[in-house]
């Protein structure tokens, strides 16, 4: 009987122990090892600087081992710094056919760059991924928003042709764009850089009285004096809005002391007090 056991003991640990090192020698090849090692140096380049021998190196990697998502994704972020945006977006979809459609953080890259590039409906559709995949990432609900946002807004910069939906499809495409911020600051909460757009959809969506309460929580995350004064001409507008002028002009004083040479700002508060004067009779 103790040899039974014994023998079903021996018999489990060759099995696992083979199948764990056959598996550990089908993962690796020369060819694998000569990639990898070209993109540890492209990394290396892009880390010091030097985006041309990054370019060179992860270039290397992929002719190497066109399979490995990862080397596409370096060799992507080489070809963006240096300006060749197309070339760099047709690496990051061939990454995503090649074994990343289910990635994240790739589909979230493709997001951030379609937005820089203007390409909103694409952008859209890739964080519109990143929020299928990773409900609880805040990144994917933000670039959602931001894609919806200017596309409802009909901001189609990249010579798309201009919407043609209904005020009313476009209001709720808008309010859609807002209820998805709300969703990224929900993982968020604090988020600086994202206050402040979801205080513009607000505004677009004709609640002034949200987005100033949104600029007054983004003014308690900055020390009293730190404030940019973006923060202020933005509460400003929210203020103006709601025709609490005299408010609005101690906000763009604010505003125009941190930055007294903008001529943008002078302006403004010119035509507020103007408004302001007016009111009164």
């Amino acid at each position: 009987m103790v040899l039974v056991r014994l023998y079903w003991i021996f018999f489990l640990l060759v099995f696992f122990c083979g199948c764990h090192w056959g598996n550990a020698l089908r993962t690796i090849t020369p060819i694998q090892m000569l990639s990898n090692e070209r993109s540890r140096l492209g990394i290396a380049a892009m880390e010091r600087g030097d985006i041309t021998e990054a370019e060179k190196r992860l270039e290397e990697a992929v002719k190497l081992n066109k399979r490995d998502a990862d080397h596409r994704r370096h060799y992507a972020d080489a070809l963006w710094q240096r300006g060749k945006y197309e070339d760099a977006l047709r690496q990051l979809d061939e990454a995503a056919k090649r074994g990343g459609i289910n990635d994240v953080s790739l589909h979230i890259s493709l997001a951030e760059k379609h937005l820089m590039l203007n390409h909103f409906s694409t952008a859209y559709h890739h964080a519109d991924i990143a929020v299928r995949l990773a409900p609880q990432e805040y990144k994917g609900w933000a670039l959602r928003g931001k894609a919806g946002w200017f596309l409802a807004t009909g901001q189609q910069l990249s010579g798309q042709p201009e919407l043609s939906d209904s005020p009313e499809k476009i209001q709720q495409n808008l309010v859609q764009a807002k209820n998805d911020y709300y969703r990224a600051l929900s993982f968020s909460p604090n988020n600086r850089d994202l206050l402040p757009e979801l205080a513009a959809v607000q505004m677009i969506c004709g609640q002034p009285e949200h987005a100033l309460a949104t600029w007054q929580h983004l003014q308690e995350l900055f020390p009293k004096g730190g404030e940019p004064a973006d923060l202020f001409r933005g509460k400003a507008e929210a203020l103006i809005a709601l025709q609490r002028f005299d408010e609005a002009i101690q906000c763009l004083n604010s505003a125009q002391q941190r930055e007294p040479e903008h001529p943008e700002i002078e302006q403004r508060l010119r035509e507020v007090i103007a408004a302001a004067q007016k009111n009164l009779y």
